[in-house]
């Protein structure tokens, strides 16, 4: 199952109707509910502390007797990481999460990106998302659909990632290590439309960025 994340109410002009409205869940956190009003769409579930939503979207939201999950102010998780809880819990084996990567908190952003190691997210293939960016776990094997010149990145989330190998980039990987603390691995460039990546043991961050 695919469930799809609205995490904010930023970045509206770049959501991807056509991939939001192909979600077999699609969960608005707070804010991401005006997000999706914008584009005509409903989620199937509202969560979050509901200190970003409008006032008038989530008066519509509950006449139309849509789910909604309230949670408290002060709480241990972020409102994100609960979405994707309740996402895993339903059975999603993919995620999406639009706008997990803007806005103006760098504590949020880094927050997101470090939550993608959670041993809980194993079940599914989690991809973070805004208008240029996709951010996502290699996991062992991953694939990224591209242009030529697009860019690559892949950050060590662990102290080591061993064997890394890159199929498609301009500047190949050839089983060697990535160790955090360095920037080998930053700005990488697709050679065509398609590149590849594996690695071993750890745990390796790829990001992808697409100036369009």
């Amino acid at each position: 199952m695919h469930a799809v994340v609205i995490a904010g109410s930023l970045l509206v002009g770049e959501l991807d109707r056509a991939l939001v409205g192909a979600g077999d869940l699609l969960i608005a956190v707070d804010g991401g509910a005006d997000a999706l009003a914008r584009v005509d769409l409903t989620p199937d579930l509202l969560v979050g502390d509901l200190d970003s939503i409008s006032m008038l979207g989530l008066a519509d939201l509950e006449r139309r007797g849509v789910e909604l999950l309230r949670l408290q102010t002060a709480k241990d998780e972020t409102d994100t990481e609960v979405a994707l809880r309740l996402a895993i819990q339903r059975g999603a084996t993919e995620i999406t999460v639009f706008n997990a990567l803007g806005g103006p908190r760098l504590d949020h952003l880094v927050g997101n990106l470090l939550l993608l190691t959670a041993p809980w997210l194993a079940p599914a293939r989690v991809t973070l998302v805004d208008g240029l960016h996709a951010a996502l776990l290699v996991d062992g094997d991953a694939s990224v659909a591209g242009r030529p010149g697009d860019t690559v990145s892949l950050l060590p989330l662990s102290e080591v990632v061993q064997d890394v190998r890159t199929e498609g980039l301009l500047y190949p990987l050839r089983g060697e290590p990535l160790s955090q603390g360095a920037t080998r691995g930053v700005s990488n460039e697709m050679t065509g439309g398609q590149a590849r990546v594996t690695h071993g043991e750890g745990a390796l961050l790829l990001i992808h960025y697409h100036e369009r």
